[in-house]
C-alpha cells in the first residue's frame, strides 16, 4: 500500500487559483451606480471569491487523512464534462448573456446527470432564471450581464 501525500494543499491551490481568476474577472464588471443600497454586481462576486481564498487557505493547513491511491477513484468523464459545462458558463454568458446562459447550463448539467426527461430540466431551468431575474432585476434593480446578443437586441 503506497501512502501519497495530503491531497489539501492540491485542492486548496485549485480553488484559490480559481478564485482569483474570478476575483480578476470582476474588474471588467461595469460600475453600479452610487446610491444603491447593499452589494452592487461588482462588490458580491468579489467578497465571494474572497471568502473563497479564505477557506481554501484554511483547507490547506488541514492534515488530511492517511490515504492510499488505491482508496481514490479516477475522475469519471461525467465529472470532466461538469467541469467543462461550468468553465463555458462565462463565455456563453459573454454571448447570451445570464438570462441564456443558466437555463441553458441547468439543462446540459442535468443531461450530464443523467436525467433524460426534458419537460421537469426546462420546466426547473426557466423557473430557477424567473426566479433569479425577479430578485435581483424586479427587487434589487441590477442590471444584470446581456451579452453580445442582449446588446444586439437593446437589452
Amino acid at each position: 500500500m503506497t501512502r501519497t501525500r495530503n491531497p489539501n494543499h492540491a485542492i486548496a491551490a485549485t480553488v484559490a487559483a480559481v478564485a482569483l481568476l474570478a476575483f480578476a474577472g470582476t474588474w471588467s464588471f461595469e460600475e453600479v451606480p452610487l446610491g444603491l443600497p447593499g452589494l452592487g454586481a461588482v462588490e458580491f462576486p468579489r467578497l465571494i471569491c474572497l471568502v473563497l481564498l479564505g477557506l481554501a487557505g484554511l483547507l490547506a493547513m488541514v492534515q488530511a487523512e492517511p490515504y492510499s491511491a488505491e482508496d481514490v477513484p479516477p475522475i469519471g468523464r461525467g465529472a470532466w464534462a461538469i467541469f467543462g459545462a461550468c468553465a463555458l458558463f462565462l463565455p456563453v454568458m459573454e454571448l447570451v448573456g445570464i438570462f441564456g446562459a443558466i437555463p441553458l447550463f441547468l439543462i446540459v448539467a442535468g443531461r450530464l446527470w443523467g436525467d433524460t426527461d426534458m419537460k421537469p430540466l426546462v420546466l426547473s431551468a426557466l423557473g430557477l432564471t424567473l426566479g433569479i431575474w425577479l430578485v435581483f432585476v424586479g427587487i434589487f434593480k441590477l442590471k444584470l450581464p446581456s451579452g453580445l446578443l442582449g446588446a444586439a437586441l437593446g437589452f
